[in-house]
Order: C-alpha cells, then sequence, then structure tokens
C-alpha cells in the first residue's frame, strides 16, 4: 500500500520481476522504466512503494533539503546492526558520525598512504603471472586498507580470521534476501539466512575483540580507534557504547570494502581497454614520483575515478523516507513515501554530461563544473557518504600503482556487463586479467 492511500506515479507491475531486472542491469533497468512509465516512476518494494526519479533538478533539491525533511527506512537492522548510522537520524546521527569520522575522513593521516601502496604493490605482485579476476585482488587490497584505516595494524592471524569470516558473510549477502522478508527465515545453519546470520555473529565477536583490544591501547597510541574504543566501553549510550561502535565498525568495513573494489576493478578495465589513455596516465603518474598526497592530487587521475564511478556507480539508488509531504514535479508525495534517487538517471543527464553514455575522464578537466557538481556517486547532503574520501584515496593510489608497475592482458574485449553484486553493482565478470611486470 502507498503511504495513505496516494496517488503515486505509474510504474512496472509486480515485485519479483523489477527487483530480478534491477539485479541484473541496474542502469538499463532505471532507464526503461523511465522511457516507459516517465520520471518519477513507482517500483514496489517489500512492504513499500519507492517513488524513483533522476530529474537533474529533483535530485539536487532533495539532496540539499533539511535532515528534518526525512525518516530512517527501516529495512537492514538484522545484517547492519539496530546503530548503524543508515538507521539513525537527528541528534544520534550526528553523534555517531562524530564518533567514527577521525577513522576515514583524513585517509593520509601518518603514513596511511604508504600503507596502501605497499598493500596494493604487494597484491599485484602476488599475482603475477597467473590468470585472475581483478575483483579477486581488488577485494583482499580494500578489505586490508580498510581495516588497517579503522582499526588499525592486526595480528595477521587475527586479519586472516577477520578476512575469512568477512568473505564468509559477504558471500551469503545476496541483494534478494536483503530485500525479501519471506527468505528471512532462520531454518538452520544450512539455509541462506541461517547462514548469513551465522557468518554475522562470527564477525561480530571479531570486531567486539578488537574494540576490546583497542580500549586497552596505550593513552599516546597514534591510531584514533584507540581513544574511540575506550569512550565506547565508558559510555552509557548505546549508540555511542560498545554495540553502536561495533554496528559503525561493521557499516564502514562494509562501505569501504565491496564498493571501493568495485571501482577499482572498473577502472583497471577501462584504463587497460583504453591504450591512449593508458599512456597519458602513465607519463602523469610518473612524473609525480612516489608521494602519495601528490598522485591523490594528480588531474587525469582524479578524473578516471570520478569518470568510473559516473558512468558505473556503485550505489545505484539513494533512499531517502519523508517525514512530511513534499511535491516532486508537480506531484505532493505524503509523509512515509520513500523517495529513490537514480544515480544512473542523475548521471545520463545529457545537460550535464556531453555523450553520458560514453566514458570520457576529459570531461572533468574541462572548464565546464556542471559534470563535477552533477556526479553523485557518495550521494550528498546531511547523508553524504563519511567513508568517501578514503575509497576515493584508496581508488587512487591502488590504480597508480597498478598501471606504473605492472601490464593487464583483459579477458574482457567488450565492457563487461554492470550488475549486482553483494549488494553492491559492479562488472558482471569480475574482469579476468593476466598481470606482468613492466620492463
Amino acid at each position: 500500500m502507498s503511504p495513505g492511500g496516494a496517488d503515486l506515479p505509474p510504474g512496472p507491475r509486480g515485485l519479483i520481476g523489477p527487483m530480478l531486472r534491477f539485479a541484473a542491469d541496474p542502469v538499463g533497468a532505471h532507464q526503461a522504466f523511465a522511457d516507459r512509465y516517465g520520471d518519477p516512476f513507482t517500483l514496489r518494494l517489500p512492504g513499500m512503494r519507492m517513488v524513483v526519479t533522476g530529474d537533474a533538478e529533483t535530485v539536487r533539491r532533495v539532496l540539499a533539503l533539511p535532515p528534518d525533511v526525512f525518516g530512517v527506512l527501516d529495512i537492514g537492522a538484522d545484517v547492519m546492526g539496530e546503530y548503524a548510522l543508515v538507521r539513525l537520524d537527528g541528534a544520534a546521527h550526528d553523534a555517531a558520525r562524530k564518533q567514527v569520522a577521525p577513522l576515514v575522513m583524513n585517509p593520509l593521516r601518518q603514513d596511511n598512504g604508504a600503507v596502501i601502496q605497499e598493500i596494493a604493490r604487494r597484491t599485484f605482485e602476488g599475482a603475477v603471472g597467473r590468470r585472475v579476476k581483478m575483483i579477486d585482488l581488488a577485494k583482499r587490497l580494500t578489505l586490508e586498507v580498510i581495516l588497517r584505516s579503522v582499526i588499525g595494524p592486526l595480528p595477521a592471524e587475527a586479519e586472516a580470521r577477520f578476512a575469512a569470516a568477512y568473505g564468509a558473510l559477504q558471500s551469503k549477502a545476496s541483494f534478494m534476501l536483503h530485500f525479501l522478508p519471506l527468505l528471512q527465515i532462520d531454518l538452520g545453519p544450512w539455509s541462506p539466512w541461517g547462514k548469513l546470520v551465522r557468518a554475522r555473529r562470527t564477525v561480530d565477536a571479531i570486531v567486539s575483540q578488537a574494540i576490546e583490544d583497542a580500549a586497552g591501547r596505550p593513552a599516546d597510541d597514534p591510531h584514533p580507534f584507540g581513544a574511540i574504543a575506550r569512550a565506547a566501553t565508558a559510555s552509557d549510550d548505546p549508540a555511542l557504547g560498545v554495540e553502536g561502535l561495533r554496528h559503525q565498525v561493521f557499516t564502514l568495513l562494509s562501505a569501504g570494502h565491496a564498493s571501493t573494489a568495485q571501482g577499482l576493478t572498473w577502472a583497471a578495465w577501462h584504463v587497460y581497454a583504453d591504450a591512449a589513455l593508458l599512456v597519458r596516465l602513465r607519463e602523469e603518474i610518473g612524473a609525480a614520483g612516489g608521494d602519495p598526497a601528490r598522485l591523490v592530487r594528480l588531474d587525469l587521475l582524479d578524473a578516471v575515478c570520478r569518470e568510473v564511478l559516473r558512468l558505473h556507480p556503485i550505489g545505484p539508488v539513494i533512499g531517502r523516507k519523508l517525514a512530511m509531504p513534499l511535491e516532486i514535479k508537480g506531484r505532493t508525495l505524503p509523509a512515509g513515501t520513500v523517495i529513490g534517487l537514480s544515480v544512473p538517471l542523475a548521471h545520463s543527464d545529457a545537460g550535464a554530461f556531453v555523450e553520458p553514455e560514453r566514458f570520457l575522464p576529459d570531461r572533468y578537466l574541462s572548464d565546464d563544473r556542471a559534470p563535477q557538481a552533477r556526479s553523485i556517486p557518495f550521494g550528498g547532503g546531511i547523508r553524504h557518504c563519511l567513508g568517501a574520501n578514503l575509497g576515493l584515496t584508496e581508488m587512487k593510489l591502488a590504480l597508480a600503482e597498478l598501471v606504473r608497475n605492472y601490464d593487464a592482458a583483459l579477458g574482457d574485449r567488450v565492457a563487461p556487463k554492470h550488475k549486482l553484486i553483494d549488494a553492491v553493482a559492479g562488472p558482471a565478470s569480475g574482469v579476468p586479467v593476466v598481470l606482468s611486470r613492466r620492463g
């Protein structure tokens, strides 16, 4: 039912069919729905209807609205945790965001840039001469980076345990399992939901131990997680205490791992599929040397990463639940309506992006500021992705390490299909490659 029996825009009928179509092709599905039903259109989801729009002006206006216009989307508690940032609003959201911001807001703090480079170098070097999937390398790399950035250095055994536990959890967390309550029944350790719940418990136990260990670090420990863990241990507010911190850590690890890995994988395909772009990028990276602070400021490297995230949005929908009525394109939506801001449609706006269907990093190097202003790969407003700076920095440093030191023979001659993987969008093939050392 729509809130209050409201007359919502038209959209595809049924529940499973449109969901499966979106999962198989998140970019193409939204375009097809908009072409047939207009913008906005309505999608049926379990327990709700989502009004989806990619209209540039509407997206910009919604993201700029004050936080009291929106409520909390009541999804994801069993996976993300009751106190995860995505499930908090108002003062509780602000406080939790400030609590964990020091873990991700300055990705080059201390020697973290050099650490990212070393992890990337070790990951790529270990794959030389073998046919591998780029996504597997990228996931291994990004998981280690996000662990180091959020928690700090861990003993090799603890890091391996977490990687195994999180990998098991991620393999169980399908898009349909997240959104279909009918499937969210624990029928034992061999049922899909039962496997996910047990994998989540294992990850929780490891994160809880990491918080306890961090709280015992010396007061002068340079990594901010120690001070944050001590404050959480002393807090009597559950959202800011150990349970809340555990949920925030899980959210940061989840959001900063799979999404960055998919972006890096797309970037590798585009760069190695375009010989001229590869030459230009190598010239720019070579002239900068190995200094992380210089590399993250390189114009073409930045443009390549931003164009990847424009053409292949990792999070295709930005969801907002209205706490009060809102007018959208001449139609008043009542409180309780869920609005979906379609990133693929917004990034296909020909008024902001010339030839939006093409991969053209140079659009970000011109004097035209529209591409930068209209790109929303990390959302916007009060819920702008907290780890955006870390994710983009990691993409740049890892891609620079790859391009500078390795050639890659691509298994895909044409761009892979874009589909939902691990609840985020990425290349369906995983981008098979064979890496070889340069010269």
